[in-house]
Protein backbone atom coordinates (compact mmCIF):
# COMPACT_ATOMS: atom_id res chain seq x y z
CA UNK A 1 0.00 0.00 0.00
CA UNK A 2 2.83 2.39 0.85
CA UNK A 3 4.51 1.99 -2.53
CA UNK A 4 1.21 2.64 -4.30
CA UNK A 5 0.85 5.90 -2.38
CA UNK A 6 4.36 6.92 -3.37
CA UNK A 7 3.67 6.16 -7.02
CA UNK A 8 0.47 8.21 -6.85
CA UNK A 9 2.31 11.21 -5.40
CA UNK A 10 5.05 11.00 -8.01
CA UNK A 11 2.50 10.68 -10.79
CA UNK A 12 0.59 13.69 -9.47
CA UNK A 13 3.77 15.76 -9.31
CA UNK A 14 4.72 14.77 -12.86
CA UNK A 15 1.21 15.63 -14.04
CA UNK A 16 1.44 19.07 -12.42
CA UNK A 17 4.77 19.77 -14.10
CA UNK A 18 3.37 18.75 -17.48
CA UNK A 19 0.25 20.87 -17.12
CA UNK A 20 2.16 23.89 -15.87
CA UNK A 21 4.66 23.56 -18.69
CA UNK A 22 7.72 23.90 -16.50
CA UNK A 23 10.48 21.76 -15.01
CA UNK A 24 9.76 22.91 -11.46
CA UNK A 25 6.41 24.41 -10.38
CA UNK A 26 6.78 27.78 -8.63
CA UNK A 27 6.40 27.75 -4.88
CA UNK A 28 3.21 29.44 -3.74
CA UNK A 29 4.03 31.83 -0.92
CA UNK A 30 1.34 32.17 1.72
CA UNK A 31 1.00 34.91 4.30
CA UNK A 32 3.62 37.30 2.90
CA UNK A 33 0.98 40.04 2.60
CA UNK A 34 -1.46 41.13 5.27
CA UNK A 35 -5.15 40.69 4.69
CA UNK A 36 -6.93 43.96 3.93
CA UNK A 37 -8.63 45.54 6.91
CA UNK A 38 -11.98 45.02 5.23
CA UNK A 39 -11.40 41.37 4.25
CA UNK A 40 -14.50 39.25 3.80
CA UNK A 41 -14.66 36.15 5.97
CA UNK A 42 -16.08 33.18 4.06
CA UNK A 43 -18.84 31.10 5.63
CA UNK A 44 -17.29 27.78 4.53
CA UNK A 45 -15.53 25.34 6.84
CA UNK A 46 -11.75 26.03 6.91
CA UNK A 47 -9.73 23.89 4.51
CA UNK A 48 -6.08 23.13 3.80
CA UNK A 49 -3.62 24.72 1.41
CA UNK A 50 -2.17 22.90 -1.58
CA UNK A 51 -3.08 20.88 -4.63
CA UNK A 52 -3.62 21.27 -8.35
CA UNK A 53 -7.19 21.46 -9.65
CA UNK A 54 -7.52 20.53 -13.32
CA UNK A 55 -10.45 21.27 -15.61
CA UNK A 56 -10.63 20.06 -19.21
CA UNK A 57 -12.44 22.12 -21.84
CA UNK A 58 -12.70 22.05 -25.62
CA UNK A 59 -12.89 25.84 -26.01
CA UNK A 60 -10.33 28.53 -25.23
CA UNK A 61 -10.74 32.19 -24.27
CA UNK A 62 -10.55 34.64 -27.17
CA UNK A 63 -9.45 37.54 -24.95
CA UNK A 64 -8.82 38.46 -21.31
CA UNK A 65 -10.30 41.94 -21.84
CA UNK A 66 -13.81 41.78 -20.41
CA UNK A 67 -15.20 44.63 -22.53
CA UNK A 68 -14.12 42.75 -25.66
CA UNK A 69 -15.37 39.33 -24.52
CA UNK A 70 -18.50 38.05 -26.24
CA UNK A 71 -18.28 34.32 -25.48
CA UNK A 72 -18.77 32.24 -22.36
CA UNK A 73 -15.27 30.74 -22.44
CA UNK A 74 -13.54 34.13 -22.31
CA UNK A 75 -15.99 35.28 -19.64
CA UNK A 76 -15.31 32.20 -17.50
CA UNK A 77 -11.55 32.79 -17.53
CA UNK A 78 -11.98 36.52 -16.91
CA UNK A 79 -14.32 35.74 -14.02
CA UNK A 80 -11.44 34.05 -12.20
CA UNK A 81 -9.36 37.21 -12.56
CA UNK A 82 -11.83 39.96 -11.73
CA UNK A 83 -13.80 41.19 -8.76
CA UNK A 84 -17.11 43.03 -8.92
CA UNK A 85 -18.67 45.54 -6.54
CA UNK A 86 -21.29 42.96 -5.61
CA UNK A 87 -22.11 39.42 -6.69
CA UNK A 88 -25.12 37.14 -6.85
CA UNK A 89 -25.21 34.22 -4.42
CA UNK A 90 -27.07 31.38 -6.20
CA UNK A 91 -27.61 29.51 -2.91
CA UNK A 92 -29.12 32.44 -1.02
CA UNK A 93 -30.62 33.79 -4.28
CA UNK A 94 -29.65 37.33 -3.36
CA UNK A 95 -27.03 39.98 -4.07
CA UNK A 96 -24.15 39.94 -1.58
CA UNK A 97 -21.11 42.20 -1.01
CA UNK A 98 -17.89 41.67 -2.97
CA UNK A 99 -15.36 44.48 -3.54
CA UNK A 100 -17.93 46.78 -1.97
CA UNK A 101 -18.51 45.89 1.68
CA UNK A 102 -21.78 47.81 1.86
CA UNK A 103 -24.17 50.09 0.00
CA UNK A 104 -26.98 52.53 0.68
CA UNK A 105 -30.03 53.28 -1.45
CA UNK A 106 -31.63 56.71 -1.52
CA UNK A 107 -35.23 57.19 -0.42
CA UNK A 108 -36.40 57.64 -4.01
CA UNK A 109 -34.71 54.37 -5.04
CA UNK A 110 -32.58 55.97 -7.76
CA UNK A 111 -29.20 56.58 -6.10
CA UNK A 112 -26.86 53.87 -4.84
CA UNK A 113 -23.72 54.64 -2.83
CA UNK A 114 -21.13 51.86 -2.56
CA UNK A 115 -18.33 51.72 0.00
CA UNK A 116 -15.28 49.69 -1.04
CA UNK A 117 -13.47 47.47 1.43
CA UNK A 118 -10.49 49.16 3.04
CA UNK A 119 -7.08 47.96 1.88
CA UNK A 120 -8.08 46.35 -1.41
CA UNK A 121 -5.25 45.70 -3.87
CA UNK A 122 -4.82 44.23 -7.32
CA UNK A 123 -2.60 41.17 -7.68
CA UNK A 124 0.46 43.38 -8.36
CA UNK A 125 -0.02 45.18 -5.04
CA UNK A 126 -1.44 48.40 -6.49
CA UNK A 127 -4.33 49.83 -4.42
CA UNK A 128 -7.86 49.33 -5.76
CA UNK A 129 -9.89 52.48 -5.10
CA UNK A 130 -12.87 54.47 -6.30
CA UNK A 131 -10.68 55.76 -9.14
CA UNK A 132 -10.66 52.27 -10.66
CA UNK A 133 -14.45 52.09 -10.47
CA UNK A 134 -14.75 55.45 -12.22
CA UNK A 135 -12.20 54.39 -14.86
CA UNK A 136 -14.18 51.21 -15.55
CA UNK A 137 -17.40 53.09 -16.28
CA UNK A 138 -15.59 55.90 -18.12
CA UNK A 139 -14.23 53.25 -20.49
CA UNK A 140 -17.63 51.60 -20.95
CA UNK A 141 -19.21 54.91 -21.96
CA UNK A 142 -16.22 56.47 -23.79
CA UNK A 143 -17.30 58.09 -27.07
CA UNK A 144 -15.65 58.36 -30.45
CA UNK A 145 -14.51 61.94 -31.05
CA UNK A 146 -13.90 63.79 -34.31
CA UNK A 147 -10.94 66.07 -35.06
CA UNK A 148 -12.59 68.96 -33.21
CA UNK A 149 -13.19 66.86 -30.13
CA UNK A 150 -16.94 66.52 -30.66
CA UNK A 151 -18.66 63.11 -30.36
CA UNK A 152 -19.20 61.26 -33.62
CA UNK A 153 -22.76 60.15 -34.26
CA UNK A 154 -24.16 57.21 -36.19
CA UNK A 155 -26.84 57.25 -38.87
CA UNK A 156 -29.45 57.06 -36.10
CA UNK A 157 -28.14 60.28 -34.56
CA UNK A 158 -26.81 58.55 -31.45
CA UNK A 159 -23.21 59.04 -30.24
CA UNK A 160 -20.84 56.23 -31.23
CA UNK A 161 -19.05 54.34 -28.48
CA UNK A 162 -15.29 54.18 -28.65
CA UNK A 163 -15.22 50.62 -27.31
CA UNK A 164 -18.61 49.04 -28.07
CA UNK A 165 -19.65 46.32 -25.64
CA UNK A 166 -22.80 44.88 -24.14
CA UNK A 167 -22.16 46.78 -20.91
CA UNK A 168 -23.14 50.18 -22.31
CA UNK A 169 -26.61 48.83 -23.04
CA UNK A 170 -26.74 47.02 -19.71
CA UNK A 171 -26.08 50.27 -17.87
CA UNK A 172 -28.40 52.42 -19.96
CA UNK A 173 -31.60 52.72 -17.94
CA UNK A 174 -34.67 54.66 -18.96
CA UNK A 175 -32.93 55.60 -22.20
CA UNK A 176 -29.99 57.27 -20.44
CA UNK A 177 -26.58 56.01 -19.28
CA UNK A 178 -26.34 55.76 -15.51
CA UNK A 179 -24.65 58.71 -13.82
CA UNK A 180 -21.71 57.97 -11.53
CA UNK A 181 -19.24 59.96 -9.45
CA UNK A 182 -16.53 59.49 -6.88
CA UNK A 183 -17.63 60.74 -3.46
CA UNK A 184 -14.56 59.60 -1.52
CA UNK A 185 -11.41 57.54 -1.90
CA UNK A 186 -13.45 54.41 -1.25
CA UNK A 187 -16.98 55.51 -2.16
CA UNK A 188 -18.80 55.76 -5.48
CA UNK A 189 -22.33 56.96 -6.20
CA UNK A 190 -24.55 55.78 -9.07
CA UNK A 191 -27.83 57.41 -10.11
CA UNK A 192 -30.41 56.05 -12.55
CA UNK A 193 -32.93 58.08 -14.53
CA UNK A 194 -35.78 56.07 -13.05
CA UNK A 195 -36.25 53.40 -10.41
CA UNK A 196 -34.75 50.18 -11.74
CA UNK A 197 -35.34 47.10 -9.59
CA UNK A 198 -32.44 44.91 -10.87
CA UNK A 199 -29.78 47.61 -10.45
CA UNK A 200 -27.90 45.78 -7.70
CA UNK A 201 -27.80 42.61 -9.78
CA UNK A 202 -26.68 44.48 -12.89
CA UNK A 203 -23.89 46.42 -11.22
CA UNK A 204 -22.33 43.08 -10.34
CA UNK A 205 -21.89 42.05 -13.98
CA UNK A 206 -18.76 44.14 -14.59
CA UNK A 207 -15.38 43.48 -13.03
CA UNK A 208 -13.51 46.55 -11.83
CA UNK A 209 -10.59 47.27 -14.17
CA UNK A 210 -7.18 48.62 -13.07
CA UNK A 211 -6.67 52.20 -14.21
CA UNK A 212 -2.92 51.98 -13.63
CA UNK A 213 -2.69 49.20 -16.24
CA UNK A 214 -5.36 50.04 -18.81
CA UNK A 215 -5.94 53.81 -18.73
CA UNK A 216 -3.15 54.52 -21.23
CA UNK A 217 -4.58 52.11 -23.81
CA UNK A 218 -8.09 53.45 -23.22
CA UNK A 219 -6.84 56.97 -23.96
CA UNK A 220 -4.63 56.21 -26.97
CA UNK A 221 -7.21 54.00 -28.72
CA UNK A 222 -5.45 50.64 -28.32
CA UNK A 223 -7.76 49.34 -25.60
CA UNK A 224 -9.40 46.77 -27.88
CA UNK A 225 -6.02 45.06 -28.29
CA UNK A 226 -5.16 45.24 -24.58
CA UNK A 227 -5.07 42.07 -22.49
CA UNK A 228 -5.28 39.78 -25.50
CA UNK A 229 -4.34 36.11 -25.55
CA UNK A 230 -0.95 37.29 -26.85
CA UNK A 231 -0.53 39.33 -23.66
CA UNK A 232 -1.29 36.22 -21.62
CA UNK A 233 1.26 34.26 -23.66
CA UNK A 234 4.10 36.80 -23.64
CA UNK A 235 3.65 38.87 -20.46
CA UNK A 236 0.98 37.30 -18.22
CA UNK A 237 1.92 39.52 -15.28
CA UNK A 238 0.54 42.51 -17.22
CA UNK A 239 -2.96 41.10 -16.71
CA UNK A 240 -3.47 42.01 -13.07
CA UNK A 241 -6.32 40.54 -11.07
CA UNK A 242 -8.84 41.62 -8.47
CA UNK A 243 -10.32 38.11 -8.34
CA UNK A 244 -9.18 34.91 -6.62
CA UNK A 245 -6.51 33.99 -9.19
CA UNK A 246 -3.92 35.53 -11.49
CA UNK A 247 -2.36 34.13 -14.66
CA UNK A 248 0.78 32.04 -14.21
CA UNK A 249 1.10 30.98 -17.85
CA UNK A 250 -0.90 30.48 -21.02
CA UNK A 251 -0.21 28.41 -24.11
CA UNK A 252 -2.75 28.37 -26.92
CA UNK A 253 -4.09 24.92 -27.65
CA UNK A 254 -2.62 23.48 -24.45
CA UNK A 255 -3.46 25.15 -21.15
CA UNK A 256 -4.20 28.18 -19.02
CA UNK A 257 -2.48 27.97 -15.62
CA UNK A 258 -3.70 30.19 -12.79
CA UNK A 259 -2.21 30.72 -9.34
CA UNK A 260 -3.72 32.40 -6.25
CA UNK A 261 -3.91 36.18 -6.18
CA UNK A 262 -1.59 37.03 -3.24
CA UNK A 263 -3.72 40.10 -2.44
CA UNK A 264 -7.16 38.49 -2.65
CA UNK A 265 -9.67 40.01 -0.25
CA UNK A 266 -11.37 36.85 1.09
CA UNK A 267 -10.24 34.59 3.94
CA UNK A 268 -11.59 31.77 6.07
CA UNK A 269 -12.54 32.26 9.71
CA UNK A 270 -9.01 31.28 10.78
CA UNK A 271 -7.59 34.19 8.81
CA UNK A 272 -6.19 32.07 5.97
CA UNK A 273 -6.38 33.90 2.66
CA UNK A 274 -8.34 32.10 -0.05
CA UNK A 275 -8.19 30.25 -2.37
CA UNK A 276 -6.61 27.12 -0.90
CA UNK A 277 -5.42 25.39 -4.08
CA UNK A 278 -1.97 26.14 -5.47
CA UNK A 279 -2.87 25.97 -9.15
CA UNK A 280 -6.04 25.98 -11.24
CA UNK A 281 -5.39 24.51 -14.68
CA UNK A 282 -7.64 24.70 -17.73
CA UNK A 283 -6.44 21.92 -20.04
CA UNK A 284 -7.55 22.40 -23.65
CA UNK A 285 -8.66 19.27 -25.48
CA UNK A 286 -10.01 18.44 -28.93
CA UNK A 287 -13.66 18.07 -27.97
CA UNK A 288 -16.13 17.56 -25.14
CA UNK A 289 -15.87 13.78 -25.48
CA UNK A 290 -12.15 13.94 -24.71
CA UNK A 291 -12.87 16.08 -21.65
CA UNK A 292 -15.31 13.45 -20.38
CA UNK A 293 -12.78 10.65 -20.92
CA UNK A 294 -10.11 12.60 -19.02
CA UNK A 295 -12.45 13.01 -16.08
CA UNK A 296 -13.59 9.38 -16.10
CA UNK A 297 -9.96 8.21 -16.06
CA UNK A 298 -8.84 10.52 -13.27
CA UNK A 299 -6.97 13.07 -15.40
CA UNK A 300 -9.07 16.09 -14.43
CA UNK A 301 -10.96 16.97 -11.26
CA UNK A 302 -14.44 18.11 -12.26
CA UNK A 303 -16.60 17.90 -15.35
CA UNK A 304 -20.17 18.20 -16.53
CA UNK A 305 -21.25 14.69 -17.53
CA UNK A 306 -23.81 14.30 -20.28
CA UNK A 307 -26.69 11.91 -19.68
CA UNK A 308 -25.47 9.77 -22.56
CA UNK A 309 -22.12 9.29 -20.79
CA UNK A 310 -23.48 8.73 -17.29
CA UNK A 311 -23.73 4.93 -17.45
CA UNK A 312 -20.12 4.25 -18.50
CA UNK A 313 -18.54 7.08 -16.51
CA UNK A 314 -20.03 5.92 -13.20
CA UNK A 315 -18.30 2.54 -13.66
CA UNK A 316 -14.97 4.29 -13.03
CA UNK A 317 -16.10 6.12 -9.89
CA UNK A 318 -14.65 3.64 -7.40
CA UNK A 319 -11.39 3.21 -9.33
CA UNK A 320 -10.65 6.94 -9.54
CA UNK A 321 -12.43 8.06 -6.39
CA UNK A 322 -14.99 10.48 -7.78
CA UNK A 323 -18.69 11.04 -7.17
CA UNK A 324 -21.36 12.05 -9.68
CA UNK A 325 -24.06 14.46 -8.52
CA UNK A 326 -27.46 14.74 -10.19
CA UNK A 327 -27.94 18.51 -10.36
CA UNK A 328 -31.18 18.64 -12.32
CA UNK A 329 -31.79 21.04 -15.24
CA UNK A 330 -29.02 23.40 -16.30
CA UNK A 331 -29.55 27.15 -16.06
CA UNK A 332 -28.16 27.40 -19.59
CA UNK A 333 -30.03 26.78 -22.83
CA UNK A 334 -29.51 25.79 -26.46
CA UNK A 335 -30.88 28.44 -28.80
CA UNK A 336 -31.70 28.08 -32.53
CA UNK A 337 -32.41 31.20 -34.55
CA UNK A 338 -32.71 32.53 -38.10
CA UNK A 339 -30.73 35.50 -39.38
CA UNK A 340 -33.23 38.34 -39.87
CA UNK A 341 -30.67 41.09 -40.47
CA UNK A 342 -31.83 43.09 -43.54
CA UNK A 343 -28.43 44.75 -44.02
CA UNK A 344 -25.71 44.16 -46.58
CA UNK A 345 -21.96 43.65 -46.63
CA UNK A 346 -19.62 46.53 -47.56
CA UNK A 347 -19.76 45.15 -51.12
CA UNK A 348 -23.53 45.49 -51.20
CA UNK A 349 -24.29 41.77 -50.88
CA UNK A 350 -27.35 41.15 -48.65
CA UNK A 351 -26.55 39.30 -45.45
CA UNK A 352 -29.54 37.08 -46.23
CA UNK A 353 -31.08 36.46 -49.65
CA UNK A 354 -34.29 38.58 -49.82
CA UNK A 355 -36.63 35.62 -50.35
CA UNK A 356 -35.12 33.79 -47.36
CA UNK A 357 -35.26 36.91 -45.21
CA UNK A 358 -38.99 36.98 -45.95
CA UNK A 359 -39.34 33.39 -44.68
CA UNK A 360 -37.26 33.95 -41.57
CA UNK A 361 -39.14 37.14 -40.66
CA UNK A 362 -42.51 35.39 -40.85
CA UNK A 363 -43.70 34.41 -37.33
CA UNK A 364 -45.83 31.58 -38.75
CA UNK A 365 -42.77 30.11 -40.47
CA UNK A 366 -40.88 30.15 -37.17
CA UNK A 367 -43.85 28.71 -35.26
CA UNK A 368 -44.07 25.88 -37.77
CA UNK A 369 -40.37 25.15 -37.32
CA UNK A 370 -40.78 25.11 -33.53
CA UNK A 371 -43.67 22.67 -33.70
CA UNK A 372 -41.72 20.32 -35.95
CA UNK A 373 -38.77 19.82 -33.57
CA UNK A 374 -39.12 16.54 -31.70
CA UNK A 375 -37.71 17.67 -28.38
CA UNK A 376 -39.36 14.80 -26.54
CA UNK A 377 -37.59 12.35 -28.83
CA UNK A 378 -34.28 14.09 -28.17
CA UNK A 379 -34.81 13.84 -24.43
CA UNK A 380 -35.41 10.10 -24.70
CA UNK A 381 -32.72 9.21 -27.24
CA UNK A 382 -29.90 11.60 -26.34
CA UNK A 383 -30.42 12.44 -22.66
CA UNK A 384 -32.08 9.17 -21.62
CA UNK A 385 -34.84 11.11 -19.90
CA UNK A 386 -32.45 13.40 -17.98
CA UNK A 387 -33.61 16.64 -19.59
CA UNK A 388 -36.66 18.89 -19.71
CA UNK A 389 -38.32 20.79 -22.53
CA UNK A 390 -37.89 24.55 -22.48
CA UNK A 391 -40.82 26.78 -23.29
CA UNK A 392 -38.97 30.05 -22.74
CA UNK A 393 -35.44 31.38 -22.53
CA UNK A 394 -35.58 31.03 -18.72
CA UNK A 395 -34.72 27.51 -17.56
CA UNK A 396 -36.75 25.87 -14.76
CA UNK A 397 -33.43 25.68 -12.91
CA UNK A 398 -33.84 29.42 -12.34
CA UNK A 399 -36.54 28.83 -9.74
CA UNK A 400 -37.03 32.48 -8.87
CA UNK A 401 -37.76 33.64 -12.42
CA UNK A 402 -39.01 30.62 -14.36
CA UNK A 403 -42.62 31.02 -15.53
CA UNK A 404 -44.35 27.71 -16.37
CA UNK A 405 -47.39 29.57 -17.72
CA UNK A 406 -45.91 30.74 -21.03
CA UNK A 407 -47.32 29.46 -24.37
CA UNK A 408 -46.07 25.97 -25.23
CA UNK A 409 -45.17 24.49 -28.61
CA UNK A 410 -45.82 20.77 -28.71
CA UNK A 411 -44.33 18.48 -31.34
CA UNK A 412 -46.87 18.11 -34.15
CA UNK A 413 -45.44 18.02 -37.70
CA UNK A 414 -48.95 17.82 -39.20
CA UNK A 415 -49.88 21.12 -37.56
CA UNK A 416 -46.58 22.58 -38.80
CA UNK A 417 -47.36 21.62 -42.40
CA UNK A 418 -50.84 23.12 -42.11
CA UNK A 419 -49.41 26.35 -40.68
CA UNK A 420 -46.91 26.61 -43.53
CA UNK A 421 -49.68 26.17 -46.12
CA UNK A 422 -51.72 28.84 -44.35
CA UNK A 423 -48.68 31.16 -44.49
CA UNK A 424 -48.58 30.89 -48.31
CA UNK A 425 -46.11 28.06 -48.79
CA UNK A 426 -46.86 25.00 -50.91
CA UNK A 427 -45.50 21.51 -51.48
CA UNK A 428 -44.02 20.53 -54.84
CA UNK A 429 -44.28 17.14 -56.56
CA UNK A 430 -40.97 16.15 -54.93
CA UNK A 431 -42.46 16.67 -51.47
CA UNK A 432 -40.27 19.66 -50.66
CA UNK A 433 -41.67 22.96 -49.45
CA UNK A 434 -41.72 25.97 -51.77
CA UNK A 435 -42.71 29.59 -51.26
CA UNK A 436 -45.25 31.54 -53.31
CA UNK A 437 -42.53 32.45 -55.84
CA UNK A 438 -41.66 28.75 -56.22
CA UNK A 439 -38.34 29.03 -54.35
CA UNK A 440 -37.47 25.76 -52.68
CA UNK A 441 -37.26 26.23 -48.90
CA UNK A 442 -33.72 25.33 -47.87
CA UNK A 443 -31.10 26.94 -45.69
CA UNK A 444 -27.67 26.40 -44.15
CA UNK A 445 -27.50 25.72 -40.41
CA UNK A 446 -24.18 26.46 -38.67
CA UNK A 447 -23.26 24.75 -35.41
CA UNK A 448 -20.09 24.72 -33.30
CA UNK A 449 -18.13 21.48 -33.58
CA UNK A 450 -16.70 19.57 -30.64
CA UNK A 451 -19.91 19.09 -28.64
CA UNK A 452 -21.72 15.77 -28.52
CA UNK A 453 -24.96 17.48 -27.46
CA UNK A 454 -24.79 20.07 -30.25
CA UNK A 455 -24.18 17.33 -32.79
CA UNK A 456 -27.16 15.31 -31.55
CA UNK A 457 -29.52 18.30 -31.48
CA UNK A 458 -28.48 19.62 -34.89
CA UNK A 459 -28.66 16.27 -36.70
CA UNK A 460 -32.11 15.63 -35.21
CA UNK A 461 -33.17 19.12 -36.29
CA UNK A 462 -32.12 18.34 -39.87
CA UNK A 463 -34.19 15.14 -39.87
CA UNK A 464 -37.19 16.90 -38.31
CA UNK A 465 -37.08 19.61 -40.98
CA UNK A 466 -36.87 17.01 -43.73
CA UNK A 467 -40.11 15.52 -42.38
CA UNK A 468 -41.94 18.78 -43.17
CA UNK A 469 -40.29 19.22 -46.56
CA UNK A 470 -37.46 21.58 -45.65
CA UNK A 471 -33.89 20.85 -46.76
CA UNK A 472 -31.33 21.90 -44.14
CA UNK A 473 -27.59 21.83 -44.89
CA UNK A 474 -25.76 21.24 -41.63
CA UNK A 475 -22.32 22.83 -41.35
CA UNK A 476 -20.00 22.42 -38.36
CA UNK A 477 -17.56 25.28 -37.72
CA UNK A 478 -15.17 26.13 -34.93
CA UNK A 479 -16.70 28.31 -32.25
CA UNK A 480 -14.58 31.37 -33.10
CA UNK A 481 -15.75 31.35 -36.72
CA UNK A 482 -19.39 31.21 -35.63
CA UNK A 483 -18.90 34.11 -33.22
CA UNK A 484 -17.31 36.16 -36.04
CA UNK A 485 -20.25 35.47 -38.36
CA UNK A 486 -22.88 36.18 -35.72
CA UNK A 487 -21.19 39.29 -34.28
CA UNK A 488 -19.58 40.92 -37.30
CA UNK A 489 -20.02 39.62 -40.84
CA UNK A 490 -23.63 38.35 -40.51
CA UNK A 491 -23.07 36.02 -43.50
CA UNK A 492 -25.10 33.04 -42.34
CA UNK A 493 -28.72 31.85 -42.46
CA UNK A 494 -29.46 29.90 -39.28
CA UNK A 495 -27.39 28.98 -36.25
CA UNK A 496 -27.41 27.33 -32.85
CA UNK A 497 -25.50 28.36 -29.76
CA UNK A 498 -25.55 27.63 -26.06
CA UNK A 499 -26.17 30.40 -23.55
CA UNK A 500 -25.45 30.51 -19.84
CA UNK A 501 -28.25 31.63 -17.55
CA UNK A 502 -29.34 32.06 -13.98
CA UNK A 503 -30.11 34.99 -11.72
CA UNK A 504 -32.22 37.99 -12.63
CA UNK A 505 -33.27 38.02 -16.31
CA UNK A 506 -31.98 41.60 -16.48
CA UNK A 507 -28.64 39.99 -17.27
CA UNK A 508 -30.06 39.16 -20.69
CA UNK A 509 -30.70 42.76 -21.76
CA UNK A 510 -28.12 42.38 -24.52
CA UNK A 511 -30.29 39.56 -25.92
CA UNK A 512 -33.74 41.03 -25.32
CA UNK A 513 -33.27 44.62 -26.44
CA UNK A 514 -33.40 45.39 -30.17
CA UNK A 515 -30.16 47.40 -29.92
CA UNK A 516 -28.42 44.64 -27.95
CA UNK A 517 -25.14 43.07 -29.05
CA UNK A 518 -26.56 39.60 -28.46
CA UNK A 519 -29.97 40.21 -30.05
CA UNK A 520 -28.65 37.57 -32.39
CA UNK A 521 -31.28 37.34 -35.12
CA UNK A 522 -30.90 41.09 -35.83
CA UNK A 523 -28.47 42.83 -33.46
CA UNK A 524 -27.81 46.51 -32.81
CA UNK A 525 -30.97 47.77 -34.51
CA UNK A 526 -31.15 51.53 -34.96
CA UNK A 527 -34.85 51.34 -34.06
CA UNK A 528 -37.02 48.31 -33.27
CA UNK A 529 -37.86 46.33 -36.41
CA UNK A 530 -41.13 44.99 -35.01
CA UNK A 531 -43.83 46.07 -32.59
CA UNK A 532 -43.02 43.27 -30.16
CA UNK A 533 -39.36 44.33 -30.06
CA UNK A 534 -40.45 47.91 -29.44
CA UNK A 535 -42.60 46.74 -26.53
CA UNK A 536 -39.73 44.74 -25.03
CA UNK A 537 -37.44 47.78 -25.30
CA UNK A 538 -40.01 49.90 -23.47
CA UNK A 539 -40.31 47.34 -20.69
Amino acid sequence: MESICHITKLAAAACALTLLGCSEPPKIERGQFRLPKGAEIAECEPGKYGGVFVLATSQEPKTFNQLMASDAYSSEAIGMLSGQLVTYDPIKEEVVPALAESWKVSQDGRTYTFKLREGLKFSDGHPLTADDVIFTFDTIFALQLDESGKPRVGSDGKPLLRYPSRYAGQYTIGGEPIKYRKTGELTVEFTTKKVYAPFLTDIGFIGIMPAHKLKKSAEDGTFQQAWSTKTALDTPSEIVSSGPFEILSYKAGERLALKPNPHYWRADRNGNRLPYIDFLIYKYVADANTATILFATGQCDASAIGANDYAWVKNYAETYGFKIYERGPDTGIYFIWFNQNPGSSPDGVPHVAPHKLKWFSNPDFRRAIMGAIDRGGLIKSVWFGRAVKLDSIISPANRKWHNPGVPKYEYNPDDSRALLLKAGFKYGPDGFLRDAQDNRVEFEFIVADGSQNSTAISTTFVENMKAIGIDVRLKFLDFGTIVAKVDNSFDYEAAMMGFTGGGDPSGGKAIYRSDGFLHLWYPRQKSPATEWEKKVDEI
